[in-house]
């Protein structure tokens, strides 16, 4: 196989250092270095895409497209396609930062209220010890967790939720509280999956958002992907 051009490179670059970019964002690079519009080329966009996966495909990342629950818009970014999410956060945060993301973001999937997110109080109340396995746990299981998870204050829990706003692993939703960023959607899709988190029947994305109407569930990503090019939902 040809290796990858000039092109591949500026697409995979653009993504890299600015993305996960929206659709149209990365449509507009997409056209700057082919000076074909995607739309009206689907094909070359769909190959060049391929292509570019094939050759991610043995460093174990991956190029997707993803539906932000939030906003409704298809974004797209390199992702990392090793399942847990500690590998994905590894490269930057410390072990308790870890742990307190990994608290975020059960508490949002779980939330009662099924919107998807949970309050700035709650989020600061998330507890890190219960992110902490203990191997052969005692009764005085709280006297073996690291010292970083035990010392982890107030003021660290805000600065780093802060961070994951920041990195677009966490958002704040249009009503002010906190929900999950558009890097949470691109790269924890195993995640989501192998934590039961229910699936939408027509793009396989997860379902954060429930919505009730007249007594019917409904998930949101069904309404949000209706609209989706039939040539991006395989890659969502």
């Amino acid at each position: 196989m040809a290796p990858l051009s000039w092109r591949h490179h500026t697409l995979l670059q653009a993504l890299l250092t600015r993305g996960p970019l929206s659709e149209r964002d990365f449509h507009a690079v997409f056209a700057a270095v082919s000076g074909k519009n995607p739309a009206t080329h689907q094909q070359l966009f769909n190959d060049t895409l391929l292509k570019i996966n094939k050759e991610l495909a043995f460093l174990q990342f991956e190029l997707r497209a993803c539906i932000n629950q939030y906003d409704g818009m298809v974004y797209y970014g390199v992702a990392n396609s090793i399942a847990d999410e500690e590998s994905k956060l590894g490269t930057k945060y410390s072990v308790p930062q870890i742990a307190f993301y990994k608290g975020l973001l059960e508490a949002i999937v779980q939330e009662a209220g099924n919107d998807g997110s949970i309050t700035s109080i709650d989020a600061l109340n998330v507890r890190l010890d219960n992110q902490v396995i203990i191997v052969g746990g005692s009764q005085d299981s709280q006297s073996l967790l690291p010292t970083s998870i035990k010392n982890f204050s107030l003021s660290q829990k805000e600065k780093t939720l802060d961070e994951l706003i920041r990195d677009r692993w966490l958002s704040y939703t249009s009503t002010g509280k906190i929900g999950l960023g558009t890097r949470s959607f691109l790269d924890l899709r195993s995640w989501f999956c192998g934590n039961d988190i229910p699936s939408c029947v027509v793009c396989n994305e997860a379902c954060i958002k429930v919505l009730i109407r007249d007594g019917f569930m409904i998930f949101s990503c069904l309404g949000l992907v209706l609209s989706l090019p039939s040539n991006l939902q395989k890659l969502v």
